[in-house]
């Protein structure tokens, strides 16, 4: 009998996984990543608790009153677009009970090109996915404002009836609500794990313990606040600004059936309402409104499409409204899920490659005991988090993830530590 090859990758595989025999687990963050996470646990047994520094879910981030499942595809076959089809596909389903319910509007989308490489690749996602008209189909102009409501000037779009728009933090308190799952207030400053207890101990900003000996597992779902933790602090997490503007519609926007991307996104009017945005500010970190941020946002609507432009006229400034908060992106735009890696142990027993990147390795990865993230999710939270969260709490439970060995790694929180290695950055 021939002996098993060794990994390509080993670094992906745990040398010592820890058993679990209490199931009981925390979760750190209310947001939409945190929330779905918790569900997917609580539905497979565990005994859940949610930890946020606010006292109610989707304050940050998922605070906004709508939010897009948004569509990204590419006729290329790369990892990300992979994911992102992935994502969408099993996002449309996990949200249809909050649709039937009435929460958001599963409205459909429709995606206007917003430059000539974006009609070339247009026409390339169509013929690549012309058996799954039920997914997305390529809408032509004369069909548009019949399709939209609205006169768009657009030559063509992509249309996704199964997506559309919903509430994010009605969504997260829907999730632990239903699932009965408690929230405690607390702002977790700092986590230590307790060989003695085999488990994870949380510090509050006083330095008290919070649910000690509690959390036999833990996930860091906090968003950029990951990096405060001394275990997930290497991730390369940016802290994006968005804001996003609510406009009063007119008699003739009030006609808008779906949502409509481009250089931004709107929704169909909702209590007289537009949403758009979100703009995308690196280095601005304050939440309160800017003027020049809404005008930034209508830029964006009239750019998308002169005919949205047309049919929105112009509002007084006054009449706007709208929120800011921060995304938490990564490096490669791709979210992170996963156990959390021991550093310090990774980069000892994988320092040859920083010599030679391609240097067979056989050496299992080190993990912290039971330790896991879930973030970085940029602009399509609602769109990731599902599935994710089904990804994370498959792999705590040891059952196999409904998901590609490649697209699970692609969205490892090691392959930074294993890219830097490789690039002798670390």
């Amino acid at each position: 009998m021939s002996k098993p090859q060794p990994s390509a990758t080993p670094w992906f595989d745990s040398a010592n996984p820890l058993p679990r025999t209490r199931k009981t687990v925390t979760v750190i963050g209310a947001g939409i990543s945190g929330c779905t996470v918790a569900a997917a646990l609580k539905k497979r047994g565990f005994q859940v608790t949610v930890v946020d520094r606010h006292g109610h879910a989707g304050a940050e981030a998922s605070g906004n009153p709508e939010g897009i499942v948004y569509p990204k595809l590419s006729p290329r076959d790369d990892l990300l677009p992979r994911v992102n089809l992935a994502a969408i596909q099993f996002a449309s389903n996990y949200y249809q009970p909050f649709w039937d319910s009435g929460l958001g509007r599963q409205c459909g989308v429709l995606v206007v090109p917003e430059n000539d490489k974006a009609r070339r690749d247009f026409k390339l996602i169509s013929q690549r996915y012309a058996d799954q008209t039920e997914m997305v189909k390529t809408i032509a102009h004369e069909q548009l404002e019949a399709l939209s409501g609205v006169p768009l000037q657009a030559e063509s779009a992509l249309y996704f009836p199964q997506l559309g728009w919903l509430p994010p933090q009605l969504i997260c308190e829907q999730l632990l609500k239903l699932n009965d799952i408690p929230l405690v207030q607390a702002d977790i400053q700092r986590l230590e794990y307790s060989e003695q207890q085999q488990s994870w101990q949380l510090r509050d900003t006083n330095q008290q313990l919070v649910l000690e000996g509690h959390s036999e597992s833990l996930i860091i779902a906090s968003a950029f606040d990951c990096k405060q933790f001394s275990q997930t602090a290497y991730l390369p997490l940016q802290k994006i600004r968005g804001q996003i503007t609510q406009l009063p519609c007119t008699p003739e926007s009030s006609k808008m059936k779906m949502v409509i991307c481009g250089e931004c996104y709107i929704t169909p009017a909702e209590e007289g309402l537009h949403g758009c945005g979100a703009t995308y500010n690196k280095d601005l970190f304050i939440t309160e409104l800017r003027d020049i941020d809404h005008q930034t946002n209508l830029a964006q609507i009239a750019a998308t499409d002169a005919g949205l432009a047309a049919v929105l006229g112009n509002p007084a400034k006054e009449s706007l409204t709208g929120r800011a908060n921060f995304r938490c992106t990564t490096s490669d735009y791709l979210p992170i899920a996963g156990p959390v890696p021991d550093r310090t142990a990774m980069l000892e027993d994988y320092a040859k490659l920083r010599r030679d990147a391609k240097t067979p390795m056989t050496t299992p990865g080190a993990y912290l005991p039971n330790l896991y993230v879930n973030c970085g999710m940029g602009s399509r939270g609602l769109s990731y988090a599902p599935l994710t969260a089904e990804l994370l709490a498959a792999e705590i439970a040891g059952e196999t993830p409904a998901l590609s060995q490649e697209l699970c790694q692609a969205m490892h929180p090691v392959r930074f530590l294993i890219r830097d290695l490789k690039r002798n950055r670390i």
